[in-house]
């Protein structure tokens, strides 16, 4: 009895042109004869000998002319980041220091995330922009030059947001402008340094100079203002934006609570240089001890949802990474994967029952020094309180907990009912597995004999082509 295969031919899948939505970088938008020179002055200037260039994905294909005429310039060792241990927006300085690297030139789009081990230059995109159009734009929607505004960008126009802005300002007296925090200065937002004295905008209409990214989802969830202006130069119009989505907060508030469900949470650690990433790590755990719930560290390289599907027994998942990481928004993940900002509302009992009125998504404002710092030792959870999701009742502040000793994470003690004592570890779930990995046993068993395998597509090898 045969059987018959419904399927297209394989070649219609494998030869087919998909075309990309995204805007194609060219080489003069990221390099020029100006760039060189200041790259190479700041290498001679500063005596560097082994200096990476790290590039983002879209511009690798301009990494070897780049790298061949800063060699040739400049007389340095100059290697090729080629692929990031986490997202092309951070400085790796962890690949960088596998060849014992002096300095790095980061190239294309950045985070500007505070590095702590190796001094970075960055060379910004200088993507195209009608400056006449867009002042002509600006100036018809804002007929008011007495308006409170505030202009933010895309760091790709940073090179000509100066002209840009003394323009407006020779007309607009009540104009503020975020700069990007970089050679030395302090930012207030995120990456952003405000021109204001009082530093807030509650009172002002913020316009942002790029596309509808996730830089501007940042910057719009951070910043609180009476509302938002977007100029995207490739369709050359202003677009009034809403900050925070009704239908996007419900799932992060969704995501709360199943926070306050989870009996184990994993910390994915997505940075080795953000400054403060240790910090934070150590901030977490002790939130999920005054939870009782147990944590586990968890470091995986680049973040996808087959990586996490991995730990079947973890209930819930925190990403400590840079701002401009949009996994949050992703919806392929198998459990719920929480920002910082979103497990502290979650296990710090300072933020019961409030709700902020910006979202952060940069874990530093967390710390101490940050603006969204809250501790209160003597606040406590609602005793009794009932999950929003599975409506069962979670009992809190009924048992005390005594950590052994301050090196030993994992042990614990908790009281029971009858005063009795258990020791408990975190990592009981895991032995209590019928299946705990692959058996290596090495020395055990003769090697194998090398066979030719299997060759062609899934859906029909050779061989069953042969046997048919």
């Amino acid at each position: 009895m045969s059987s018959t295969i419904f399927c297209s031919n394989e070649a219609v899948s494998l030869e087919r042109t998909i075309e990309s939505t995204e805007y194609e970088i060219k080489l003069k938008e990221i390099w020029s004869e100006d760039e060189l020179r200041k790259c190479v002055k700041w290498i001679k200037s500063n005596d560097f000998r082994n200096v990476c260039l790290q590039f983002s994905d879209e511009l690798l294909v301009y990494s070897t002319q780049i790298t061949a005429e800063i060699k040739l310039a400049s007389e340095a060792n100059v290697f090729i980041l080629g692929d990031t241990s986490y997202g092309s927006c951070c400085v790796d300085e962890i690949a960088a220091s596998h060849i014992q690297a002096d300095a790095i030139i980061h190239f294309g789009h950045a985070c500007l995330s505070k590095v702590a081990r190796l001094p970075v230059l960055y060379i910004f995109h200088k993507f195209e922009i009608n400056t006449e159009q867009f002042l002509a734009k600006f100036k018809s929607l804002f007929t008011d030059t007495s308006e409170k505004l505030m202009l933010f960008y895309d760091v790709g126009f940073y090179y000509v947001i100066d002209q840009i802005f003394n323009e407006l300002k020779s007309v607009y007296v009540n104009l503020g402008i975020g700069k990007l925090a970089i050679d030395g200065i302090e930012p207030d937002i995120l990456c952003w340094s405000l021109s204001n004295e009082s530093n807030s905008t509650e009172d002002h209409t913020c316009i942002f100079l790029g596309r509808d990214n996730q830089s501007f989802f940042n910057i719009s969830m951070a910043v609180k203002c009476l509302k938002w202006q977007i100029f995207d130069p490739i369709i050359g119009e202003f677009k009034e934006m809403t900050a925070l989505d009704s239908r996007w907060m419900r799932r992060r508030y969704f995501y709360i609570e199943k926070c306050k469900d989870a009996q184990s949470i994993g910390i994915v650690v997505g940075t080795l240089t953000s400054k403060g990433y240790l910090e934070m790590v150590k901030h977490i755990q002790d939130l999920a001890k005054l939870r009782e719930i147990r944590s586990y560290l968890i470091s995986v390289g680049k973040v996808n949802p087959a990586k996490l599907a991995n730990f079947v027994d973890i209930d819930c998942f925190v990403l400590i990474g840079c701002p401009e990481n949009s996994l949050y928004n992703s919806k392929d993940f198998y459990k719920p994967l929480v920002s910082v900002f979103e497990i502290e509302m979650a296990l710090n009992p300072a933020w019961q029952s409030q709700l902020p009125d910006t979202y952060c998504t940069d874990f530093r404002e967390l710390l101490p020094e940050g603006k969204l710092y809250k501790r209160d030792d003597n606040a406590k959870f609602n005793e009794n309180d009932i999950s929003l999701v599975s409506g069962r009742v979670r009992n809190l502040n009924n048992t005390e907990t005594k950590i052994l000793t301050k090196e030993n994470t994992n042990g614990q003690l908790q009281e029971y009912s009858k005063n009795q004592l258990a020791e408990t570890q975190s990592t009981d779930s895991f032995n209590t597995r019928s299946w705990k990995g692959l058996d290596p046993s090495l020395g055990q068993n003769a090697p194998a004999k090398i066979e030719k395998g299997r060759s062609g597509i899934p859906i029909q090898y050779e061989e069953n082509e042969k046997m048919e």
